[in-house]
């Protein structure tokens, strides 16, 4: 029940939001792989359309206002580094910028979701609280890997909500999550036409939101989880996922 409440008021109150976004969201614009300019604020607006699409939810438990504080941080966070528009790619490029003694705001990034991320786990008096903690990190950052190309990170985020609710329908986090993914599917369109992207803010919010719900997983799934999440973490350094999915298509 409160997961179809939290989608219905997610998709509701972000439909509300949208026109407010296009027209504040102006101020913070970047040029996509195209050269087109898109509006960079998207993780802003899903973080509130999240805490007052969420509202409702505050009847089965008033942890939600833990959880909306975490987000909310992990999502202003994201949005720093968004703005800063720092020349350091891939976790690769910030730790060599770190090695000759810079400290990049990637890094920094990084390092605070983590924190928070135990803070999350710790709350909760999760009992593999380093696990869980480092689960939501890690896949705050493998979702930020997707955000290069259009509805990537939208779509990863979807069908990996889907899947995992199969697992658990009723719990709080998957109910929080389907209230973002109501934005996730306002602003789906307009992610297709190019003309907003998530950043940062927007894909360190969905990783971090799919780390709450892998939290309904048995412990020998979440870490098998956290070993994908870190191979993808090579691979993305590694190798252009772009170049790959355009070469597949070729073929």
């Amino acid at each position: 029940m409160k997961t179809i409440i939290g989608l219905l008021g997610g998709f509701l109150v972000s439909y509300l939001l949208l026109p407010i976004f296009f027209t504040l969201g102006k101020t913070f614009t970047v040029n996509n792989y195209r050269g087109r300019p898109l509006l960079t604020a998207t993780g802003i607006w899903l973080a509130l359309s999240l805490v007052l699409g969420s509202l409702p939810l505050l009847f089965w438990s008033r942890d939600l206002i833990f959880l909306w504080f975490f987000l909310l941080s992990v999502t202003f966070i994201g949005f720093l580094d968004d703005i800063i528009l720092e020349k350091a790619k891939g976790l690769k490029g910030h730790l060599l910028k770190l090695r000759t003694g810079q400290l990049t705001p990637g890094i920094l990034k990084l390092v605070f979701i983590f924190i928070f991320s135990l803070g999350v786990a710790f709350f909760f008096k999760r009992q593999y609280w380093l696990i869980d903690g480092l689960l939501i990190s890690l896949l705050a950052n493998t979702v930020n890997t997707l955000d290069t190309r259009p509805l990537r990170a939208i779509s990863f985020y979807l069908v990996s909500l889907l899947m995992s609710t199969l697992t658990n329908f009723q719990s709080l986090f998957t109910a929080l999550a389907w209230v973002l993914a109501g934005g996730v599917l306002v602003i789906y369109p307009s992610e297709k036409k190019e003309t907003t992207m998530l950043g940062d803010a927007g894909s360190n919010l969905l990783g971090a939101m799919l780390g709450l719900v892998a939290w309904n997983f048995a412990l020998h799934t979440r870490i098998a989880l956290i070993v994908l999440a870190l191979i993808w973490q090579v691979l993305a350094d590694r190798y252009s996922l772009s170049l790959l999915l355009e070469k597949i298509k070729r073929r």
